[in-house]
């Protein structure tokens, strides 16, 4: 089960989840129609006698039908517009979520030591993956141990966890966790999770205004009982109960629908994390510690229910089974991953956490059963049983990104998390080798005024001219959560920068273009997601232009001489077409070529996505020489097709 099969199985159950939405929303009308022609026929109408019998009642419906077909019209807006409100309120991606539970964005500047030890786990993830590096957040005022990964798409995802999260773990307990967590972004879950706010919102809101109109008696009863009418006191405490009542469908379908998608993908991106680590150790200590923590994984927040899909154990105080279960039991997950467990073993680690600063572990979770567990079978089995999931993300690929990141000099580092210096270093990394070139570039960056410290470009410049090649995009990576924060029309004057230094010189490089590439769809789908993406069933026949320009253009960047990129180029177009394919032509103006060619297959399933990630992979290799400027084009053509980088040929 791999990466791009979770992709196709997430949109699958994605329709089958519409059904139950519709049919939720049918229940709700039907409820709400009775209600009124109750209402109606006790109380306005005037030509039946209440208590008639129901020929009277069925009479009314008759008789009312443009009445009631309005009314049901109306709550079916209603719940529409309300839907349409929650959805974009969250247009913004996964910071909105995290905002609204009380997150704090925080980077690698930060004071305190563990939460840039989070920061730092989060940067080699991304890296490892091919992924933009998330924003991340800290819910501050929560001791119960959680985390979550929200977004519509990796350039505007968030990872945030709580300050009981980073208390109380170790690093790899926490590098488990976000494994799991980065799975989730990898297999689609979290797109599919956010999506899933806007249309549950508009179906739980009647029982909210019902929980209003119940709190509003209260007043009513107090003034009421000094003389007024109790009449309409009655007649909102019967509506407000009844909705609140109508209300309780619309919150158990939700948690339905979201029971339905979280349970079984919850142990899919456990076994993610164990393989991503290449350690059951750290996931399974992470779930234990959840298991012995007095305040578990609940959280305070109010809007906790709304989000309850998105975390890595259970929020809610109430815990519940079967089909309103959004998470599989604790004791399971450390079962599927390879751990055992006793009870002895969880009050030592309670006693062990009684003095961690955000509360004190005094008790067992009632979810641990009495008797040791031993799990059916190993690690090992889990980790194969992932091996396919994220293609390129184990743990050789997480100590290369370690590796790298350490590489980069702190001042550098420091300066492009930072959201006052992010813009130059990313400037600098654009300027030209030649001098002639780099001064023009220099004119037209003070030319776009003050906003810009030119002289901070030159200084970072002569940095990275001592820094390997390959420390270009990570160096990039590293700055995308502080890039997304910039206001909207600094992202805007940005762009433009970019785009007026790149043909400076007459011409564009690779660098260039996938450095330029990247970015400007990162600024543009972190203010308006990609709604096309892998959406259109597209065969790759139809495709082969596009292929064509694609390929072409990787080959021959990748090789010294049109004839070895030709023959590269044939050995990836063989292994996506079994008999004929166009042949190799570079255009002229290659990169507008190649943007057409882009956009075009990131509009394919995902399952094609795979086999031309794959080909791609086999041209690269061809020649055995695997070259830096390979590296990147494949490193942005899988971000730009919104994929995982794939495994690399040397390990790099």
């Amino acid at each position: 089960m791999n990466f791009f099969q979770q992709q196709e199985q997430a949109r699958a159950k994605t329709r089958r989840l519409i059904f139950v939405y519709i049919l939720a929303v049918a229940v709700i009308v039907v409820a709400l129609d009775a209600i009124f022609l109750l209402v109606k026929y006790f109380t306005l109408s005037e030509t039946v006698q209440p208590l008639a019998g129901l020929a009277n009642i069925k009479a009314l419906i008759v008789a009312d039908t443009n009445s009631l077909l309005l009314f049901s019209l109306g709550i079916i807006a209603f719940i529409g517009l309300a839907s349409l409100y929650r959805m974009m309120s969250l247009r913004g991606g996964g910071s909105k979520v995290a905002l609204g539970l009380g997150g704090a964005r925080v980077d690698g500047n930060h004071p305190d030591r563990k939460v840039r030890r989070l920061v730092n786990i989060v940067e080699e993830m991304a890296i490892a993956s091919g992924l933009p590096v998330p924003q991340v957040y800290v819910l501050e005022q929560e001791s119960g141990i959680n985390a979550f990964a929200a977004g519509h798409q990796p350039e505007d995802a968030v990872v945030a966890v709580t300050r009981g999260a980073l208390e109380i773990f170790k690093r790899d307990e926490l590098q488990g966790v976000l494994g799991h967590e980065f799975s989730h972004i990898l297999n689609g879950d979290m797109r599919m999770n956010i999506r899933l706010l806007g249309p549950l919102f508009g179906i739980t809101l009647i029982g909210a205004m019902g929980g209003i109109l119940l709190r509003s008696t209260a007043y009513r009863r107090v003034r009421s009982s000094r003389g007024s009418s109790g009449g309409g006191v009655l007649v909102v405490l019967l509506l407000g109960v009844s909705l609140t009542v109508i209300g309780y469908i619309g919150l158990l379908a939700g948690r339905m629908i979201k029971a339905a998608i979280s349970r079984q993908r919850e142990y899919l991106a456990d076994a993610s994390a164990v393989q991503f680590t290449r350690d059951n150790n750290g996931i399974g200590g992470a779930l234990k510690k959840i298991a012995a923590w007095a305040h578990g994984s609940t959280l305070t927040d109010a809007g906790v229910e709304e989000v309850s899909h998105m975390l890595f154990a259970n929020g809610l105080r109430k815990q519940f089974s079967g089909l309103f279960a959004t998470h599989p039991p604790i004791q399971d997950r450390i079962q599927r991953i390879g751990m055992h467990f006793s009870n002895q073993e969880l009050a030592k680690l309670a006693a062990e956490m009684q003095n961690i600063d955000v509360g004190t572990a005094t008790q067992v979770s009632a979810e641990v059963p009495t008797t040791e567990t031993q799990a059916g079978f190993t690690a090992e089995t889990v980790s194969g049983f992932a091996d396919s999931v994220a293609p390129g993300f184990d743990g050789e690929s997480l100590q290369t990104a370690r590796t790298v990141i350490k590489q980069v000099p702190d001042r550098i580092r420091s300066e492009v998390e930072s959201i006052d210096t992010v813009r130059e270093v990313v400037l600098a990394l654009l300027l030209s080798e030649d001098h002639e070139v780099k001064d023009r570039q220099m004119e037209v960056i003070r030319a776009a005024g003050s906003a810009l410290d030119w002289q901070r470009i030159i200084t970072v410049r002569q940095q990275l001219d001592s820094l390997s090649d390959e420390l270009r995009l990570p160096i990039l990576d590293l700055g995308f959560p502080a890039v997304r924060q910039l206001t909207w029309q600094q992202r805007m004057d940005f762009s433009t920068l970019v785009v007026k230094l790149i043909p400076l010189d007459g011409k564009v490089s690779s660098f260039e273009y996938m450095l330029s590439r990247l970015l400007l769809q990162m600024l543009e789908e972190n203010h308006r997601p990609a709604p096309r993406s892998g959406t259109k069933k597209i065969k790759l026949v139809r495709l082969q232009y596009h292929l064509r320009t694609l390929f072409s253009v990787v080959a021959i960047f990748g090789h010294d001489t049109e004839k070895q990129a030709i023959r590269a180029y044939n050995a990836g177009m063989n292994s996506l077409f079994d008999q004929q394919w166009p042949e190799y032509y570079l255009p002229a103006d290659w990169a507008a070529h190649f943007d057409a060619a882009l956009d075009a297959i990131d509009r394919v399933r995902p399952l094609i996505k795979e086999e031309i990630i794959k080909s791609l992979v086999v041209m690269i290799s061809f020649d055995h020489d695997y070259r830096i400027e390979e590296y990147e084009m494949l490193r942005v053509i899988s971000a730009l097709l919104h994929c995982p980088m794939p495994p690399v040929p040397d390990g790099r």
